[in-house]
């Protein structure tokens, strides 16, 4: 009889344990859509004679965020990034782009109402596309030079977003942020400023979006 009611019992947590995750699934709402904004971009480390230049940056992201105050979302953005450079003989703009994907964890500082601002931080991962100088005084300083650049740049990123509702599961978002290479942008390849010991990836973020809700919908009580 007792081997009985141990059966039961580890039955009755098993189905409770089933409960809790389906009602934890049936709580999460998805977003999606896209993303445009503007990156200031420059480097950070052994950056004599750089300036920030502005580039775009412009993609999708999927949102996920739960009844409490977690979410998490993932972008893929085109991004361009590079420098102004400038030593006071040598001169011109370095262009860099790459395919961005980050992946943040989100604190949202309001659990429901039509806006829901937050404060984010998470891993980021660039795929260097192609890198390119121009505006140089003289044909000798532009041209491709994708090979000065290792092809992956991971870097971590954080900053701050509002989240206003406007209309049947939808929002407006406006962003802010700053990500910060972890690794050293150049390969082996002397640049025309020189090999550097230090140099990596400082991006500024201000971007807009719109979100539109994907999949079930679960409203609070």
């Amino acid at each position: 009889m007792f081997n009985s009611i141990s059966k039961s019992v580890r039955v009755a947590l098993f189905f409770s344990f089933l409960l809790c995750v389906s009602t934890s699934y049936g709580q999460q709402r998805f977003s999606a859509g896209p993303r445009v904004g503007l990156n200031l971009s420059n480097y950070w480390g052994n950056a004599d004679g750089m300036s920030f230049k502005p580039g775009i940056a412009a993609g999708a992201f999927l949102m996920y965020s739960s009844l409490n105050h977690f979410g998490i979302s993932a972008d893929v953005l085109y991004s361009q990034r590079g420098t102004k450079y400038d030593n006071g003989v040598i001169k011109y703009t370095q262009r860099v782009n790459y395919l961005e994907v980050p992946v943040v964890a989100r604190y949202f500082l309001t659990l429901n109402g039509n806006f829901r601002p937050n404060i984010f931080v998470g891993p980021s991962l660039g795929i260097r596309l192609n890198a390119k100088r121009v505006n140089g005084a003289s044909a000798v300083f532009n041209g491709e030079n994708s090979n000065d650049f290792r092809n992956l740049d991971l870097g971590a990123t954080g900053g701050f977003q509002l989240n206003w509702g406007t209309g049947n599961r939808q929002h407006f978002l406006i962003d802010a942020r700053y990500n910060l290479g972890l690794s050293d942008v150049q390969t082996n390849l002397p640049n025309l400023w020189g090999r550097r010991s230090s140099l990596q990836n400082s991006t500024i973020t201000i971007a807009l979006g719109y979100a539109f809700g994907v999949g079930r919908e679960f409203r609070s009580r």
